[in-house]
């Protein structure tokens, strides 16, 4: 076994890859929380408040939560995140699916989310098969993200309408 600050590794990893993804992610979820923040903040319309209310949620989840796991893993594995947000954007893996312009187009806002967090599940799903076996750690905690971001997708899937339904399959066609 090789010896890394904060944590034991088995196997081979190749550790400078495994915080590249990690520094990734981080950035993933700053840039997805700023995202529901203004999105909370720009709708307007039926719902919008109920709406509003859980984008502010996931705001706080990605940050409070999402990032602060992959923060302290980072800190276990002595490295530090970016000290300015414009770095955090360039390194993110996610940039954030444009917001519609009209902020009555609720549909929009939440489709944009929702390839957000498809996003995010694909990136903790290639973090998880990076690390399985030699790092249980990290192996960890991208089960416990996978599993956070997929109860995210679906509860703003559960949110469209039925145009919104079918619009975010003509989009999801284009992926």
């Amino acid at each position: 076994m090789s010896r890394h600050i904060g944590h034991e590794f088995s196997g081979n990893l190749d550790r400078d890859k495994l915080v590249k993804k990690l520094l990734s992610l981080f950035a993933d979820e700053w840039v997805a929380a700023y995202y529901y923040m203004y999105t909370a903040m720009a709708i307007k319309g039926p719902n919008s408040e109920e709406i509003a209310e859980l984008f502010m949620r996931e705001a706080k989840e990605e940050i409070n939560k999402h990032a602060n796991m992959i923060a302290q893993r980072l800190q276990e594995l002595d490295v530090e995140p970016p000290k300015n947000f414009k770095e955090l954007y360039d390194i993110s893996g996610c940039k954030y699916p444009e917001l519609p312009e009209d902020p009555y187009d609720i549909d929009g806002f939440i489709i944009a989310a929702i390839k957000a967090e498809i996003c995010a599940i694909k990136g903790y799903k290639d973090l998880y098969d990076f690390v399985h076996g030699p790092d249980p750690v990290t192996e960890e905690l991208a089960e416990e993200l996978i599993k956070d971001e997929t109860r995210h997708r679906t509860e703003l899937y559960n949110l469209l309408s039925r145009d919104g339904v079918k619009r975010l399959e003509k989009e999801l066609e284009k992926i």
